[in-house]
């Protein structure tokens, strides 16, 4: 034991309440071992290094570890050992993971807290998870839950917005525990490494902060280099951070429970457990708190679908009124100054402003028209078919030295054309005391003031700091509803247009037929797939209902979602989405029966009208259609393209919104599932 005497005792160090095993990436030897290993496997720390694991974790165990590390980064679930013990019940659980080419052993005790308590208190709020209707009610039953199941003073949940900055939504304590719901926190309590490292290592468990630490012995046959390429921060033994010892400090705490709520962007939120005296939380507790977490993860972002879906179909029934007003000529001028107000309540926006060919019509609160010539000049100049987005426009080289007004934050939509000279452009006020969250306004919560540790005041200044000159944060949905408006804006120019021409150039009947030509196709089709558009699809939907019931015969709705869209334009941008709906778009029409007619209905979203099909045909179809999809592959996209397909057979008393509803529920039904599958409308 002489190489690394000094690193033995100082190169790491973890929690007492389990020991630590690091093996070899083959298996064969232990390199590292935790100096409690005796405790706990009845055998000196420092005769375990070198020596086979299978001596300590038996064949059965070791065989388990080996083969599910052979195919995942982890194993599926702790397994159980129970080591030899003089006089002693010892019952162990023990975890595994690979860590760059070495792999780390966890063991914990295994105390006995009742099989049939733990598990008839998570199913009992797993169902309560199941049913919260909003995400105020789950929250409050995921606290709720979790202090039920761990009795811990304190469970609070923390949402972090886009920017990192983080409110306490929701909040269970004892009676005696000051409360901290409301209160807000700057990005600076918690950076973007360490929110990147939550979502890596999405459990944190401290049963006792003063407890003392138990170093890590390391192998002599180790070098320097292998030493150094052992990274253990992901076992939930780890030694607490200063941050999180503060964190303690502050709220008067010794034991800690931190688990991450993870979403498709990353970090969502945590949910946080402490207590004033310590707990030797056992594993299987915490394992049970974790599951409450994943179910209620899934339930938020169900709801939170739910309620974009909601958001755009306000849009839609708006875009509704709008598609009757487009065929009385309203110039779109006339047309803003109609619906903007509207518009301005859904985006929760201070002004819109639309710019065509050089002419800028506005209606509420914008930039002087100077500023928002200079704007639209640099977007055309600077981004393209891009929308561009800010909630901080003071910070912003786009609008550097322009008169912005009150205006701080910016949403500008290209609309759509050979060359982009006109766009639709929202503008957004500072954001004040009303917290928003998953695209839903919320009750305006008033900030509880800051605590007198120094860490807290600082993060609590910083919020109210960042807070000032920043507007509300743009949501997808938001994005994609202002695009949908803008492409019937663009239609409404070609109309406005085509209008004016038609009175200044009667004379000129081939120009005439070529732009009302123009018109026609702009008016039912998609200018990014050039698929059929929502409105030419729902003619043709209305003649397929009407000819069933005329004549009896089979049809089918397919309505087709591209999964994980949003993560696609985050990842590698807007330009790399737009072609992967492009290539979507061709490879289902290339599938598709004689007679089938396919359509883009919004976003990511395609509608398929398949003729003569009853819904083993309509199956059988939107299974070649999702296989289809799942062969699509689009340059500087590095990730798999699949599709989740909702089908809904014709019945007799079907119109054209309830077929559309059923197909629509059945594909959300194939998202819950999973995704990158076909769902039905049987039993809806």
């Amino acid at each position: 034991m002489s190489g690394f005497s000094g690193l033995q005792r100082n190169y790491l160090k973890i929690q007492p309440c389990g020991c630590l095993l690091v093996l070899t990436g083959s298996m064969d030897r232990i390199v590292l071992c935790s100096a409690n290993a005796e405790y706990f496997l009845q055998r000196p720390a420092e005769s375990l290094l070198e020596c086979s694991p299978e001596l300590i974790l038996g064949a059965r165990v070791l065989g388990r570890i080996r083969r599910e590390l052979a195919r995942e980064d982890a194993l599926s679930g702790p397994v159980s050992i129970r080591p030899e013990s003089k006089g002693r019940n010892l019952r162990l659980q023990v975890n595994a993971f690979r860590s760059g080419g070495w792999v780390i052993v966890e063991i914990e005790p295994i105390t006995g807290l009742g099989s049939r308590r733990l598990t008839g208190t998570v199913s009992r709020w797993l169902a309560k998870l199941a049913t919260a209707a909003n995400p105020d009610e789950l929250m409050k039953i995921l606290v709720d839950g979790v202090r039920d199941l761990v009795r811990f003073d304190r469970v609070v949940v923390a949402h972090f917005d886009e920017q990192g900055h983080g409110v306490f939504l929701a909040e269970s304590k004892r009676k005696g525990v000051s409360p901290i719901r409301g209160q807000r926190f700057s990005a600076t309590a918690y950076p973007p490494a360490q929110r990147d490292n939550m979502t890596r290592h999405q459990v944190r468990s401290i049963p006792d902060v003063h407890a003392g630490l138990v170093p890590v012995l390391v192998s002599d046959r180790l070098t320097k280099e292998q030493l150094a390429d052992i990274d253990a921060s992901g076992t939930v033994l780890r030694a607490p951070s200063r941050r999180q010892t503060a964190y303690l400090k502050y709220f008067r705490a010794q034991a800690l429970l931190s688990i991450a709520i993870v979403g498709p962007g990353g970090l969502w939120g945590l949910v946080t457990c402490t207590a004033q005296k310590p707990i030797p939380l056992a594993p299987t507790l915490r394992d049970g708190a974790r599951t409450l977490v994943l179910m209620a993860t899934q339930r938020l972002f169900l709801l939170r679908s739910r309620m974009e879906a909601q958001f755009l179909q306000r849009v839609h029934r708006s875009r509704d009124f709008l598609a009757a007003d487009i065929t009385l000529g309203l110039s779109p001028a006339r047309m803003l100054e109609k619906y903007a107000p509207d518009w301005l309540a859904l985006f929760r926006a201070q002004g819109m402003a639309y710019a065509n060919n050089g002419d800028i019509s506005a209606l509420g609160e914008v930039p002087p028209v100077a500023a928002l010539e200079q704007m639209v000049a640099r977007l055309n100049a600077e981004k393209g078919r891009s929308p561009w987005v800010s909630c901080r426009l003071d910070e912003e080289s786009l609008v550097k030295d322009l008169d912005l007004g009150t205006a701080c934050g910016m949403l500008a939509v290209p609309l759509p054309g050979e060359r982009v000279t006109s766009w639709l452009l929202i503008f957004r006020p500072q954001q004040g005391r009303g917290v928003y969250w998953e695209g839903r306004p919320e009750a305006d919560i008033l900030t509880s003031a800051p605590g007198e540790e120094e860490t807290f005041r600082r993060a609590f200044g910083s919020w109210l700091q960042a807070v000032e000159g920043s507007s509300e944060t743009w949501k997808r949905v938001e994005r994609i509803a202002a695009v949908d408006l803008a492409e019937d804006l663009a239609l409404l120019a070609s109309i406005s247009e085509i209008t004016r021409l038609n009175e200044l150039l009667k004379a000129e009947q081939a120009a005439l037929a070529q732009a009302n030509e123009q018109l026609s196709h702009a008016a039912s089709h998609d200018s990014l797939t050039a698929l059929w558009n929502r409105y030419r699809t729902e003619e043709e939907l209305d003649r397929e209902l009407a000819k069933s019931r005329r004549h009896g015969l089979p049809f089918s709705v397919l309505l087709l979602d591209v999964d994980h869209f949003k993560q696609i334009n985050d990842s590698w941008g807007h330009a790399a989405g737009d072609e992967v709906l492009r290539e979507v778009a061709r490879r289902v029409t290339s599938v598709l029966r004689q007679g089938d007619h396919l359509g883009r209905w919004g976003g990511e979203e395609f509608v398929i009208l398949a003729n003569g099909a009853d819904r083993r045909d309509g199956v059988i179809l939107a299974e070649r259609i999702r296989h289809t999809v799942s062969e699509v592959a689009v340059p500087g996209v590095e990730t798999s393209i699949t599709a989740s397909i909702g089908v809904a057979t014709w019945r007799p008393e079907d119109k054209r919104k309830t077929i559309v509803q059923r197909a629509d529920r059945a594909m959300y039904a194939a998202k819950k599932s999973g995704r990158n599958r076909v769902e039905t409308d049987e039993g809806l």
